[in-house]
């Protein structure tokens, strides 16, 4: 891809779909290709089968903090209806999310209401995509919000991931990515 070729794609489904799982055998498939990546993952943290937490990896340093824990009903700070957030680690994945330009490979997992409904979170994250300084750039999005990311961002293309994704539709969604 030669500059001024950026490419963004949009990453959705349904919660618990899957999205962060595909955006894991991206970022392997992207390494293995030997393609430089920037951005944030967020992997679930699991107690038995209740998802009870959520972390965030910087993408370039590896490096993994803990973002969010469910939300009681004594939460202050920033939260969500089911999260409440580490003030410190969101403003850390913020500062994550402006140093990314240059890689082929930015991959944000996710925006969501923080950013495009309340102004807060990875506002750096949304600035990235606007400066297009990547060469693919992966953001999840989930439904409720998918009209709006489109609105800003009208040359993404869009893939959902289904409820049941097979290894050979995963791996022609991947080649398509990383290829087209």
């Amino acid at each position: 891809m030669t500059p001024g070729e950026s490419k963004i794609w949009i990453i959705t489904g349904p919660c618990q779909v899957g999205k962060t799982h595909f955006c894991s055998y991206l970022i392997q498939l992207a390494q293995s290709q030997g393609l430089s990546l920037a951005g944030v993952i967020c992997p679930p943290v699991y107690d038995e089968q209740q998802k009870t937490a959520i972390t965030i990896e910087n993408l370039k340093t590896h490096e993994l903090r803990t973002l969010a824990k469910v939300r009681t009903a004594e939460t202050e700070g920033v939260y969500t209806d089911h999260w409440v957030f580490d003030e410190k680690v969101l403003a850390w994945g913020n500062q994550v999310l402006a140093n990314t330009e240059g890689s082929d490979l930015l991959l944000i997992d996710e925006l969501g209401p923080l950013e495009f409904n309340r102004g807060k979170g990875w506002q750096n994250g949304i600035l990235a995509i606007d400066q297009g300084e990547f060469q693919i750039a992966v953001v999840v999005i989930r439904p409720s919000l998918l009209e709006t990311a489109v609105k800003r961002w009208p040359k993404a293309q869009v893939i959902e991931i289904p409820s049941s994704l097979g290894l050979e539709k995963m791996n022609q969604l991947f080649e398509t990515i990383l290829h087209k």
